[in-house]
């Protein structure tokens, strides 16, 4: 027991020092030397504990998924109408997606989507959630499929059976609403953060009139503030 929780103790150290790295740099631009030094063992040990560097720094990625989950956690405790619910579950998304929209896009579309689940249930193993509220069963279904328009049927679906939402319209936006958050962080992955800041206001915005024939929105509805984002 006491070599297995020192083994798990050096890898929380080594992804908690790969996150710090990635808070200043690119993925592509940190090396096993680097994080190996850093937490003062060799390269060769490094790898004792994962597999390759990639699945490494997809483990320090999901450190910055962390605040959207408790978000999201909370709002399904506070928000009980379903829509409203969804909709404002995509803004908590767009807003954190936004600050690091180089690795939200590896995670949800691509170079490390493939090894998303797995690494999302070690980093809960590693660092369990603290929530002091009721997570449901179906949020963790939602957040362990790897596939984003599926995860975003599951939350939709819940609104099919209770009728307020048709099949048609619940398949139609887990593929449309998905592609618009993924169109817009390609655009803008390398921009400036003011200019990622603005455009992620553009994006909930564009997910609200891909909506609003379901919540009524008039056609010349402004873009939302900044704090609107703040406040879901």
């Amino acid at each position: 027991m006491a070599v297995y929780e020192k083994g798990k103790e050096t890898r929380r150290k080594l992804v908690l020092v790969t996150n710090q790295m990635l808070k200043n740099k690119k993925a592509s631009n940190i090396t096993v030397r680097a994080v190996a030094k850093e937490v003062g063992c060799s390269p060769a040990a490094l790898y004792r504990h994962f597999d390759n560097m990639e699945y490494l720094i997809v483990l320090a990625s999901i450190h910055f998924f962390e605040n959207y989950i408790t978000d999201y956690g909370k709002l399904m405790e506070s928000e009980k109408d379903l829509l409203k619910q969804y909709l404002k579950g995509w803004k908590i998304f767009i807003k954190y997606a936004f600050e690091r929209p180089d690795l939200y896009y590896r995670l949800m579309w691509g170079q490390f989507n493939a090894s998303f689940s797995d690494a999302l249930s070690e980093y809960i193993e590693l660092f369990p959630l603290k929530v002091s509220f009721s997570i449901p069963d179906y949020f963790y279904t939602m957040l362990f499929n790897s596939d984003i328009i599926e995860r975003d049927y599951i939350m939709l679906k819940r609104a099919v059976n209770k009728g307020f939402l048709s099949e048609e319209d619940a398949r139609y936006f887990s593929i449309s609403n998905p592609l618009i958050v993924k169109g817009m962080l390609e655009m803008y992955m390398d921009k400036e953060n003011s200019q990622r800041k603005q455009a992620s206001l553009e994006c909930s915005f564009l997910i609200e009139k891909n909506m609003e024939k379901i919540f009524g929105i008039s056609p010349d509805k402004k873009i939302l503030k900044a704090n609107d984002l703040q406040t879901v």
